[in-house]
């Protein structure tokens, strides 16, 4: 397998607007049973406050290597997004829309979905995309100039991470069942139980745990194995929130590698990564650090209105040539 060049990598992002009244009513006709997690259905999920337009223009200015970047929505479009290529931040046919109905093509009964899980399972199925890509969320955005070396060694993909067995976790998960069986407690969907199940479906008996940072996905890997194997492929995409019976997509084609030995395992990389309000004054400091290459902004919905403006107003500062003016005319001064 050759490594893609430069000008071929895709960038996938997935978004949605939370506040869309017609969104709004559509998830709340899904949303009743015991069965849903709580943690799948919270407002600030599908919470959307600008992060995205930040996502872009970070890939704008710091990934040259970037072909694409596709957005994959559900029926939705940024406000501001024809204003990249209006503006000339970017050239017209950079960004690009991706509505669920394109990228679950063949499997259209599933949809809707507000389910990542799901989302990220059919990442693969959008037309075009570029072999190799880089996946993330809307909240993610890169902090500093990245490299194509950063993601790719030859056929070997670069993650960044670390080791943790499964036994422990898998006990604590077995435990939630058995109460759920018993109470009917909804069993959390958490992000590390995903994990540990994507590599205990490989019969692994440990699993490479990630965090919040831009990564890099293999199309084919993914794409073979879940075609290979239909029940994963409908078990995972059933889900309308996320489940914990669940496995993570991406850290799924992550074990997948490691077992071909087509992967360079990592320590945990640096992440500008704003959690709470404590974390306010570091989140903007570390936006000039040049050693932390990525970043994460999380529920910025639920900050103060004073945090709230000096992460936007930072934010705004370092990304100002690569945002479009109407943007910052809506109120981002």
């Amino acid at each position: 397998m050759k490594q893609p060049d430069e000008k071929t990598l895709d960038v996938v992002i997935a978004w949605v607007d939370g506040a869309d009244p017609m969104l709004k009513q559509k998830r709340e006709g899904y949303k009743s049973g015991k069965a849903v997690a709580s943690d799948a259905i919270t407002a600030t999920r599908f919470a959307s406050d600008d992060e995205i337009y930040y996502n872009i223009a970070s890939i704008i200015k710091y990934v040259p290597f970037c072909r694409h970047i596709y957005i994959v929505t559900d029926q939705q479009r940024p406000a501001f997004i024809d204003d990249f290529a209006k503006q000339n931040i970017c050239s017209a046919d950079k960004i690009r829309i991706v509505d669920h109905k394109e990228m679950f093509v063949g499997y259209e009964q599933f949809l809707p979905t507000f389910n990542t899980r799901s989302i990220e399972t059919m990442i693969w199925n959008i037309k075009e995309l570029s072999d190799y890509f880089i996946y993330m969320n809307d909240d993610f955005f890169f902090n500093q100039p990245v490299r194509i070396n950063d993601f790719l060694d030859g056929e070997k993909i670069i993650i960044h991470g670390q080791w943790r067995k499964s036994a422990a976790l898998n006990a604590k998960l077995n435990f939630r069942k058995s109460r759920f069986k018993l109470f009917g407690t909804p069993i959390q969907p958490r992000h590390t139980i995903a994990q540990m199940l994507s590599a205990k479906i490989l019969d692994m008996d440990k699993f490479f745990e990630i965090h919040h940072y831009p990564h890099i996905v293999d199309k084919n890997i993914l794409k073979a194995h879940l075609l290979d194997n239909p029940q994963l492929l409908t078990e995972q995409i059933k889900y309308k929130f996320r489940n914990v019976a669940q496995v993570n997509p991406i850290t799924l084609m992550n074990h997948l590698k490691i077992q071909k030995s087509q992967a360079e395992l990592k320590p945990d990389t640096s992440i500008n990564y704003l959690k709470n309000e404590k974390g306010v004054e570091d989140f903007i400091t570390d936006l000039h650090k040049e050693s932390i290459k990525y970043g994460c902004i999380q529920s910025l919905d639920l900050l103060e209105a004073n945090s709230y403006q000096k992460i936007t107003t930072a934010m705004v500062q370092k990304f100002s040539a690569y945002l479009p003016s109407s943007l910052l005319l809506n109120g981002n001064k």
